[in-house]
């Protein structure tokens, strides 16, 4: 595996731990929300190997380095991720006036519900509060929104590890869609990243975002796959 994708891999795996998960047999498990097994390499021939000894429950998806093409007996392949990376320069972005980033404090219930309230809208399923509030006490996590003149129009999640920040959640409600709100907190992301010597940003585009983020410059390095039993 190239250096870019091992390093975008790695940020994710760890933030699925952050949120609570256990290893068992070889294999992580999610103890919630996100529902993930994995093993810590994303190695196909390891990961089916130690699955034999561990079963995945109807909510568990397990995560591989794989395209749909890939033919798995017993498993079936349920949506894929695009991973990709950016460069950061010393370059600051152009910001739209009234729009600034609000990053939240880790033990406001109310923010923390707000934000899950907001996310689970715009990506259509449900989070729970247990896993990110865990990973919300995590040094180098950062939640928050995106925000236009005070109200809150989009979410963002940040983990930070050294000179790498991955980006999750972002997310836009329907009563806000159409407006450039995804692009708008990217960019305030992009900037917050170089203020703060920043050099690698990794995330995973579904194909919804794939055309957004390579328009602000970020390459591809790799496929994830989620599969069931």
């Amino acid at each position: 595996m190239n250096t870019y994708l091992t390093k975008n891999y790695m940020n994710l795996l760890d933030l699925w731990r952050c949120y609570g998960a256990k290893k068992q047999n070889g294999l992580w498990f999610s103890t919630g929300w996100p529902n993930r097994v994995w093993h810590e390499l994303l190695d196909t021939e390891q990961t089916l190997a130690r699955l034999k000894e561990n079963e995945l429950s109807s909510k568990q998806q397990l995560a591989l380095v794989t395209g749909h093409e890939t033919k798995l007996e017993g498993l079936r392949a349920e949506g894929s991720l695009t991973l990709m990376h950016l460069h950061l320069t010393g370059e600051h972005q152009e910001l739209s006036k009234g729009t600034d980033l609000e990053f939240i404090h880790s033990n406001d219930e109310v923010d923390i519900g707000a934000f899950i309230e907001m996310c689970s809208e715009g990506f259509g399923y449900s989070m729970e509060v247990a896993p990110l509030q865990r990973a919300a006490n995590t040094k180098g996590v950062r939640v928050g929104f995106l925000r236009e003149h005070g109200e809150r129009v989009a979410t963002i999640l940040l983990y930070q590890q050294g000179k790498t920040v991955g980006v999750f959640q972002v997310s836009v409600p329907n009563a806000f869609r159409g407006k450039g709100y995804a692009t708008e907190v990217m960019m305030h992301c992009i900037q917050w990243a170089q203020l703060q010597g920043i050099e690698l940003m990794t995330l995973q585009a579904s194909q919804m975002g794939l055309n957004l983020y390579r328009r602000l410059g970020f390459k591809e390095s790799g496929t994830l796959t989620f599969w069931r039993m």
